[in-house]
């Protein structure tokens, strides 16, 4: 009777150890996993930091571009305007007019910011949206 408790014993021992094997082999696999996912998240991690490097960049290139341009048209723009002043003709301009030429410059000021602004929440919104989606594929 003992020897039947002690080889039951055994057999119960050596099907814990069998157990463990595979839980433990379980647990490698599982840590390869991880160390894989980590890896690859830190790739893309890496990739998306240098693609908004790249949109600021684009977008600071863009800001200088633009902001010459509205310099050469304020230039002109400022240039004709002492044409007129030195012809006398601004003279006949009466003041309701010279109101509306001042709503036209903040309202062109405003549409210029608001399309800056709009075109930066695009980026901003389209680097969310592809950082959900790297996020949601390596969960």
């Amino acid at each position: 009777m003992a020897e039947q408790l002690l080889d039951e014993m055994i057999q119960k021992i050596n099907q814990i150890m069998a157990s463990l094997d595979g839980t433990i082999a379980q647990i490698h696999q599982m840590s390869g996993s991880i160390t894989q996912m980590t890896q690859t998240f830190s790739e893309q991690t890496v990739a998306m930091t240098e693609n908004i490097r790249l949109i600021v960049e684009v977008l600071k290139q863009f800001r200088v571009q633009s902001t010459k341009s509205l310099s050469d048209l304020s230039v002109d723009f400022n240039q004709k305007i002492k044409e007129l002043w030195d012809k006398k003709s601004i003279e006949a301009i009466t003041e309701e007019e010279k109101k509306a030429i001042d709503i036209i410059k903040q309202a062109s000021k405003a549409v210029t910011d608001n399309l800056y602004f709009a075109q930066l929440l695009n980026i901003i919104q389209s680097i969310r949206e592809e950082t959900n989606r790297i996020i949601s594929s390596s969960q």
